[in-house]
């Protein structure tokens, strides 16, 4: 095989399968066969126009195949890799010259998506996921998938996992705690499960029934649907009747905006709010700042990761394996000719979490 193909979004809305040499990677760099890529929200956002990226080779969630590691023999945690090892990647670059990068801050590299908006005209060409390839540059971090976990168990590690890994980790949340999680799509699902193996107890809310069912098998002790609780005050009632007046820590995960305003109400006074979804510039909402400066309540926004993170995670989904339901996880998968009814399905919510899945 010379050639591979890949999906690039020119514009909102659109997307063109395209074809190009597979590139011959760079010291430090490593090519990987797309074995699956998932759909994460902020693909579809992309899609939908509503995410800074306007044009773009799709896809940021991915599992590879190694195929050749002459150029870069280890992974980051120095394990060899092998012709057809399955691994997963840091989506993110870090530059190590910025200010961020510098001060140790690399999740918070001023240039950590430049690798990823090149054209794909350019080389190396497949710089997203959404493709038969994957092109990993010598900035960015990866990590062997352990031998026990399936590609569809672990397609999204490197963004949902690693970043409610995170926002768990910067909320502080310990055993005995009392957890909320507001959004139960897979963002949701790996919160509840990383919570509950901290010994949290997790409430989970969402408007859609199968979703609190799924968030039920990851381990969530309660959930509350808009169907009871059709009124924000109806749900933060019922929350605060479930949590004693309020939970320990919030996750937002809705990427929904009225959210937050109805999360805020929902914690003990000196609590901590985890802020994830609502990555788009954009999202206005009026905030009662008196009630939050009266019960100091923190706000933490969240946003990328520490590679730790990652490798965190994988081990995480390797010591599961049996326990939890990972195949709930993945609830559609498409060939990459369909990439566009993947994101318009995911759109329509007509599916939780969508990948697509290659041969090669």
């Amino acid at each position: 095989m010379t050639t591979g193909r890949l999906a690039y979004m020119p514009k909102p809305g659109s997307v063109e399968l395209r074809e190009y040499d597979l590139p011959t990677p760079e010291q430090g760099a490593l090519l990987l066969e797309t074995v699956a890529a998932g759909v994460c929200g902020s693909d579809v956002h992309m899609f939908a126009d509503k995410h800074p990226l306007k044009s773009i080779v799709l896809g940021h969630e991915v599992i590879g195949r190694v195929v050749d590691p002459s150029t870069r023999p280890t992974d980051s945690a120095g394990a060899e890799l092998h012709p057809g090892d399955l691994v997963s990647v840091v989506y993110f670059a870090f530059c190590q010259h910025c200010r961020q990068c510098r001060a140790g801050r690399t999740h918070l590299c001023e240039n950590s998506y430049n690798h990823w908006i090149a054209s794909p005209d350019d080389f190396p060409h497949f710089t997203g996921t959404f493709g038969t390839h994957y092109y990993v540059g010598r900035f960015q971090h990866v990590f062997k998938v352990p031998e026990n976990v399936s590609p569809l168990a672990a397609v999204s590690a490197n963004c949902a996992l690693a970043q409610v890994s995170a926002g768990i980790d910067r909320g502080k949340v310990t055993a005995g705690d009392t957890v909320v999680i507001q959004g139960a799509g897979g963002l949701g699902l790996w919160g509840v499960a990383v919570a509950k193996e901290r010994g949290a107890r997790v409430i989970v809310v969402d408007a859609v029934q199968r979703r609190l069912d799924a968030a039920k098998a990851f381990g969530a002790d309660e959930t509350v649907s808009f169907e009871d609780a059709p009124e924000a005050a109806d749900r933060i009632a019922r929350v605060r009747e479930l949590t004693d007046g309020g939970a320990d820590v919030a996750l937002e995960l809705t990427g929904v905006g009225s959210a937050v305003v109805e999360g805020i109400e929902m914690v003990r006074p000196g609590a901590t709010y985890i802020e994830i979804g609502n990555v788009m510039p954009g999202v206005e909402i009026t905030l009662d700042i008196g009630s939050m400066t009266r019960r100091a309540v923190t706000i933490h926004p969240v946003i990328r990761y520490h590679q730790r993170f990652l490798k965190g995670g994988l081990d995480f989904i390797s010591r599961n394996v049996g326990k939890l339901p990972f195949d709930q996880l993945i609830d559609a998968t498409y060939p990459l000719d369909d990439v566009a009814q993947a994101l318009e399905d995911s759109k329509a919510r007509k599916v939780n979490r969508a990948a697509l899945t290659m041969t090669s």
